[in-house]
């Protein structure tokens, strides 16, 4: 591999670590060259409960893209989830000269500086102070401002914040696998733009990423993001219920989510019988396909009507939400959807990453929409600075070898 610009990102999530690279052609032009996924211990609900245990994962994720590729990666974008993540919007009265004056855009950029500064709380870190709408003499819902005439200018912005502690501890993991954070970005921001297009944006839209320990949901309209959440509910919970109502351990269990999990109304092959051995038996018995989907459609069930009254707000009763697009591992679930379309009576569909090239079929699945969303921000909105470099061969191991060739050279020559 030449030397090139490389960038990084990584999806630390509850069950598995998606590391992503990708290769900058030039100011708009960029490919994905490796992807990488591993599990995950240490984490619950998208929180660090074991540092190290996370940081040797990470490290071990790290150290087999660094052997493959021959790099050193010391930098990356990173993604945070988690109940600890909290959202609200803001508006801000911006003080401008008397008198009628056209906004510029140094306006809207001090707009947004000034809008950032809000008080937080001691515990408290702002990750996103993202303009929703601004607010001209009284006149409401303008996108885009630029060269319009007002006296008076508020903007609101929707604020997502963090815990300081939370998100230092993702941090110490990295620091520990000797990788500096380029930037974070929160997670239902990274699924959505993964997933999005610019219409669906526009028009309104609810996204819905169910992972291993957590489902992060972004509401859109307009345009703009309006609505984020993070519920502490996700894929673990059908495996949690296969392994306690057969009495499995939990990688049995989620074999069986895997293989034989279908909760549509199509099953095929319903009646087929699963040899299981339940932990207090001393033999195996018998379950069928449809047995194991009816534990699984109850817990669907429940998963769709909570993300269903998560957006339950005030602030939502006017957006037009009436599409709903899943992605993540856990909304892979064969049936998942027919289901999600008969509880939300709306537009649903499973969404895959959209927007980077290299990306394999084989790779081009919905688990990995997160780091697809992570890289896309990064990218855009980051430093343009390479966070890997080549491994270069040791000069004195070249030396010792090209002495060592030439010495039995000429001992040939001698003889």
């Amino acid at each position: 591999m030449k030397s090139e610009d490389l960038r990084v990102a990584i999806d630390i999530g509850t069950t598995k670590i998606c590391t992503m690279i990708a290769r900058i052609k030039d100011k708009n032009t960029y490919e994905v060259i490796n992807i990488t996924t591993i599990d995950n211990d240490g984490m619950n609900k998208g929180l660090v409960v074991d540092e190290q245990l996370v940081s040797d994962c990470l490290t071990k994720s790290l150290e087999n893209i660094s052997k493959e590729l021959r790099i050193n990666i010391h930098k990356a974008f990173i993604g945070i989830s988690g109940t600890h993540l909290e959202s609200k919007n803001h508006w801000t009265n911006i003080s401008r000269p008397s008198g009628m004056n056209s906004i510029t855009q140094d306006d809207i950029d001090e707009a947004l500086k000034i809008a950032s500064k809000i008080d937080l709380n001691n515990d408290r870190k702002l990750l996103h102070a993202i303009p929703k709408s601004y607010t001209l003499d009284g006149l409401h819902g303008i996108a885009n401002p630029l060269g319009m005439h007002t006296a008076e200018l508020h903007v609101e912005t929707h604020i997502i914040t963090g815990s300081i502690n939370s998100i230092n501890n993702i941090q110490n993991c990295l620091s520990k696998s000797k990788v500096k954070v380029s930037g974070i970005l929160a997670g239902p921001l990274a699924s959505a733009e993964a997933v999005l297009s610019p219409t669906e944006k526009d028009e309104g839209c609810v996204v819905v990423d169910i992972g291993g320990g957590t489902t992060d949901i972004a509401v859109f309209d307009n345009g703009n993001v309006v609505h984020s959440k993070v519920l502490p509910i996700g894929g673990n919970l059908f495996t949690s219920d296969i392994s306690i109502a057969l009495d499995l351990d939990f990688n049995t269990s989620e074999d069986l989510k895997i293989k034989y999990g279908n909760i549509g109304p199509d099953q095929k092959n319903a009646t087929d019988e699963i040899s299981i051995k339940p932990r207090k038996m001393d033999e195996e018995i018998q379950i069928t396909r449809r047995e194991l989907g009816q534990i699984l459609k109850e817990r669907a069930a429940e998963v769709i009507r909570m993300i269903s009254l998560s957006l339950d707000e005030p602030h939502l009763v006017e957006t037009n939400i009436n599409k709903f697009i899943f992605t993540g591992g856990g909304s892979k679930l064969n049936g998942f959807m027919n289901v999600a379309k008969y509880i939300l009576q709306d537009n649903v569909r499973l969404a895959e990453p959209r927007g980077l090239s290299g990306i394999t079929n084989t790779h081009n699945d919905p688990t990995i929409s997160t780091v697809s969303g992570i890289m896309l921000w990064g990218i855009e909105n980051k430093e343009a600075s390479s966070h890997a470099n080549l491994i270069k061969e040791n000069i004195n191991d070249h030396e010792e070898k090209n002495s060592s060739a030439l010495s039995k050279f000429m001992k040939k020559i001698k003889l």
